[in-house]
């Protein structure tokens, strides 16, 4: 759980608020769908993505996949189609990064990004995760949180 803002000075992420999840939903279109599947009803990330006082999307982690080793967690984001491009997952990212840093004892983050999904395989280079080959016909990516 996210227990405190977070910012860049361009991004913040800061826990879920009471409503947030309807604004999550409505940001899925067809990219979100392709890449993540139907979405939970009632969604409740880790943090949401605000930019401007507006979100623009989330960002997640966690411990649940059964090829994570200890101390890993998996990470994913969703940016909603009109903030797409502006960097805004990447600085959501790095600020989730910084929080296991700072306030949890995980020490490895992973993603696990469809070959087909440009975007975040950028994202990936972007951050400076490194590859580790393939995992489920998906791309696996790996990088120290500290």
């Amino acid at each position: 759980m996210l227990s405190r803002t977070l910012s860049d000075g361009v991004v913040l992420i800061r826990a879920p608020a009471p409503g947030d999840d309807a604004i999550l939903v409505a940001g899925r279109d067809d990219v979100f769908h392709r890449f993540m599947g139907e979405g939970d009803a009632h969604p409740s990330p880790t943090a949401v993505i605000v930019v401007d006082d507006e979100i623009v999307g989330w960002v997640d982690y966690d411990v649940d996949r059964t090829w994570l080793r200890s101390g890993e967690v998996n990470v994913g984001y969703s940016v909603f189609a009109l903030h797409r491009g502006n960097g805004y997952a990447t600085r959501a990212v790095e600020l989730l990064l910084q929080h296991l840093a700072d306030d949890t004892a995980f020490d490895t983050a992973t993603l696990l990004i469809d070959s087909d999904n440009e975007r975040s395989l950028a994202l990936a280079r972007r951050a400076q995760f490194d590859a580790h080959g393939e995992l489920d016909g998906n791309q696996y990516w790996k990088r120290p949180v500290r």
